[in-house]
């Protein structure tokens, strides 16, 4: 089995466990500046506690004193031998663990990086083989001073990297390195080294090519060392997968830092090469235009500025026209203008909505138009144009705003931007292609942790019995300051406090509200309550955004379970009585149309995406299917590597399942899922787990199962009962059947034991004999003849064991003969002679009995 990546417990959730004698006895190792091996087997070992990944059932126990905060410890297996080295802080009686690494396959080492240890602290630590077993069973482990860190271990000795117009990698390695941040955006970053460029565009391309177990993040940041902001986050492959981050909106001569490092706690460090593309882009020309990078639902807006830019000549780009305004509807563009170029993918959806930043400053382009073309850069057409737009609030409205649908997926078109005539200065934009517009859309976030998106191109959504609280209908009339007091939703006021009944009509309603632009977010509910922040910026207007969050079946019958928050700011969202489990819907407007940026975290109450199991436990030697979060656009699995949103597993133990998903709740996250595996009964039949019983026809047997707590058996015919623990059978000549038992325990797991029953024939005979009546003192003969002849066995009552006796018979008489054949199975027969009466005579009268001689 390949696995792919390092399982850890370490730091990121400590674990603790009861333990045995085997820690206790732990052998000691002591450090040393290089690797000093002591050799070591698993041969004959028990499991101590369960394994952090794999089947511990081999455990062995180590300790050392660290001398130095950061240790490395190496294990070198033997050749089948596929280590699994776990690192404990504690004492024996409550282990915590640090780190669980099981990287590479058999034969291969393992490397634990320890960091942030306590010089003089005693640290002990375990081995196993990862299946079943010991496998080969040896193996040689070290515990030596780490690695040097390489020269850019420390931000302020970051590798300068040069701006290519094509990749040229530099060589890096985290090998030895020590975490000098102490943020993180994502992973453990323990191994973190640092690169700087000069950025010679606004866009600029970072991409990190790793080695096959490494496992790498990208960081960004602007800023001095020591005082940065972080720009980007890139994390989105698994293990041996590349990383790629398009940087847009930079500013030419900026220098800004790149750090990298391994997702994982304790990883022996790894090469890997980085480089930093773009081309040297003012975005002057259609052919030099500025890449905005992916168009998401979000509108992350950009700032630029446009005075270096010239006039784009007829002959690269069509002249615009249809933008509005005044004859001749060019937008004011002539040779004197200023534009600016810029190139966008078209997303899956093929729409794209272009919005203009507000409120930039400072020099802002008051007075902006933007033109959008198809085609190649040297031979455009133009879409659309657009001079001004009535942007909510009057501020912006000489700022323009595209729209444009049914592009092809995946070609790019081209934004022109200028200001109106000769107009310079600062301007902003967004490319944004929102899916959410409608209930039956809405967005699932499994954690709704950061959320970020906005209220632009959205169109009202008033499925079912959703309204504003101004709005008696869908074909209502607006009246300001109006109050409806029809069955809406949207709005509802109330003691909204936690633990507070929510009013239903036709309670009260306080807020005159209507829907504009919104947009939904579903959610699933941890807690009875759940409360979120939410930070609004980037408004048209003063109106802000409002929100609520609703009960609803199907985008119908909503209820609402929050209170109503509207700001231009931020503002606290509280939910109550909520069910566990339930999905609930988080409802987005901008407050009379307005737009706006808006990020949503989930402080509590909302639930994480895991992984399910149908089911959790089992019985051994059963399967269970996993299943991974729907969405996502990558999984790996451990163990077993597999890189399917399911898998079937059939544990041999209580085991963990670990799955790294990508795409889902934004960055890359590891979920896990224990399962529980319970023993079989040893069922059992008379003691056997399996048997044949040869039974003499006729006779009574009795069949006790054991093992079990209740117990089913099959086929009924012949048996006594079907259940319980005690059965009997007679069986004939003829019966020829295996009959099961099945045990269940009370986990209700189940095992199955056999008996085969086969019933013997008895021997087959009759008695003859001479005289059947005789007279008194006369000796008779009787035999004992069987069918079909054979060797048998004889028992007369009189004590005879022969086939035929002559017994001397005085009385009536009866003779009983039991005959056994070959399979020890008897037949008995009695035979009765009786004594014939003398009859009376005279003196010197002979009497003759039964044609004998006279006495």
């Amino acid at each position: 089995m390949k696995k792919l990546l390092p399982l850890f417990f370490g730091l990121l959730c400590l674990q603790t466990f009861s333990q045995s004698e085997n820690c206790s006895s732990a052998t000691v190792i002591t450090p040393n500046a290089s690797c000093v091996y002591t050799s070591g087997t698993s041969a004959g070992a028990t499991q101590s506690i369960p394994g952090c990944v794999g089947i511990a059932d081999d455990d062995v126990w180590y300790k050392f004193t660290a001398t130095q905060t950061s240790h490395q410890i190496t294990v070198s297996p033997s050749a089948s031998y596929d280590p699994v080295v776990q690192l404990f802080s504690g004492a024996c009686a409550s282990l915590v663990s640090l780190y669980c690494q099981d990287l590479t396959n058999a034969g291969q080492q393992e490397v634990i990086n320890a960091t942030g240890l306590t010089i003089g602290n005693v640290y002990t630590f375990r081995i196993y083989h990862y299946f079943a077993g010991s496998a080969s069973s040896t193996f040689s482990v070290c515990v030596s001073n780490p690695p040097t860190p390489p020269a850019n271990d420390a931000c302020a000795s970051a590798t300068n990297l040069s701006v290519n117009s094509i990749c040229s990698s530099t060589a890096g390695t985290s090998y030895g390195a020590t975490q000098s941040y102490t943020s993180n955006c994502n992973g453990s970053p323990d191994d973190d080294v640092w690169y700087k460029f000069t950025a010679n565009n606004t866009q600029q391309i970072i991409t990190v090519t790793p080695s096959a177990n490494m496992d790498p993040v990208i960081e960004i940041f602007s800023g001095t060392c020591g005082a940065f902001t972080s720009l980007d986050c890139i994390d989105n492959n698994a293990t041996g997968g590349g990383e790629t981050g398009t940087e847009i909106g930079l500013t030419p001569g900026t220098v800004y830092y790149v750090r990298v490092f391994d997702y994982w706690s304790g990883n022996g460090g790894f090469p890997f090469s980085i480089c930093v593309t773009g081309q040297v882009s003012t975005g002057d020309e259609p052919c030099n235009a500025i890449n905005l990078g992916g168009v998401t639902a979000d509108c992350n807006y950009t700032t630029f500025n446009n005075s270096s830019a010239t006039s784009t000549s007829s002959a690269l780009a069509p002249t615009p026209s249809a933008c509005g305004g005044s004859s001749p509807y060019i937008g004011g563009f002539s040779a004197s203008s200023h534009d600016m170029w810029f190139a966008v993918t078209v997303p899956a959806s093929g729409n794209i909505f272009i919005t203009s930043e507000p409120n930039v400053t400072p020099s802002r382009i008051s007075d902006g138009v933007m033109a959008l073309y198809s085609g190649a850069c040297g031979s455009l057409t133009q879409i659309a144009c657009n001079d001004d737009h009535n942007y909510p609030g009057t501020s912006n409205d000489n700022l323009p705003y595209l729209s444009a649908t049914g592009l092809t997926p995946g070609t790019t078109v081209y934004i022109r931007y200028w200001g109106y005539g000769t107009s310079v200065g600062n301007f902003g934009l967004c490319v944004s292609s929102p899916t959410n517009d409608a209930c039956a859309n809405a967005l699932y976030i499994c954690n709704l942790n950061g959320y970020s998106s906005n209220t632009n191109a959205y169109t009202p959504d008033r499925p079912c019995n959703m309204r504003g609280d101004a709005e008696a209908g869908a074909g209502y009339v607006y009246t300001p300051g109006s109050v409806s007091q029809g069955a809406t939703t949207f709005g509802m006021a109330g003691a909204w406090g936690v633990g507070q009944p929510y009013p239903v009509p036709p309670n009260t309603y306080s807020f005159d509200v209507t829907i504009d632009n919104n947009s939904w977010i579903r959610f699933t509910a941890a807690a009875a309550s759940a409360t979120f922040s939410v930070t609004v910026g980037n408004c048209f207007s003063n109106g802000g955004i409002q929100m609520q969050i609703f009960s609803g079946t199907g985008c119908c019958s909503y209820v609402p379970v929050s209170d109503f928050q509207q700001s231009a700011s931020s503002f606290a969202l509280t939910a109550n009585s909520l069910t566990v489990g339930q999905d609930y819907y988080l409802m987005v407007d901008g407050w009379g149309g307005d737009i706006c940026n808006y990020t949503v975290t989930a402080n509590s109450g909302v639930q994480f995406t895991n992984i399910t199991a149908a089911p959790s436990t089992i019985c051994y030697g059963d399967s269970t299917k996993l299943t991974g979060p729907a969405g996502a656009s990558s999984y790996l699995w451990s163990p077993g590597g597999q890189t399917t949103q399911v898998i079937t597993v059939a544990p041999p133990t209580n085991m963990t399942y670990s799955c790294v998903v990508s795409g889902v709740c934004g960055n890359k996250q590891t979920l896990s899922k224990a399962i529980t595996v319970n023993p079989l009964p040893i069922t059992m039949i008379n003691g056997a787990l399996t048997q044949t019983l040869n039974i003499c026809a006729n006779t009574t047997t009795t069949l006790t199962a054991s093992g079990g707590s209740t117990y089913s058996w099959s086929p009924a015919a012949g048996l006594s009962a079907t259940t319980g623990s005690v059965v009997t059978i007679t069986p004939t000549a003829t019966t020829n059947t295996t009959y099961t038992v099945t045990g269940t325990n009370a986990s209700g797991c189940k095992s199955i034991a056999t008996v085969s029953i086969k019933g013997l024939a008895l021997p087959t005979f009759s008695v003859s004999s001479n005289h059947p009546s005789t007279c008194s003192n006369q000796k008779d003969t009787l035999i004992a003849v069987p069918s079909p002849a054979g060797t048998y066995t004889y028992s007369w009552s009189n004590g005879a064991s022969t086939a035929s006796i002559t017994p001397t018979i005085t009385t009536n008489t009866v003779l009983t003969v039991v005959v056994t054949n070959t399979n020890n199975c008897t037949s008995t027969i009695s035979s009765t002679v009786n004594v014939l009466s003398l009859p009376s005579v005279s003196t010197n009268t002979a009497s003759v009995c039964n044609g004998l001689g006279a006495t």
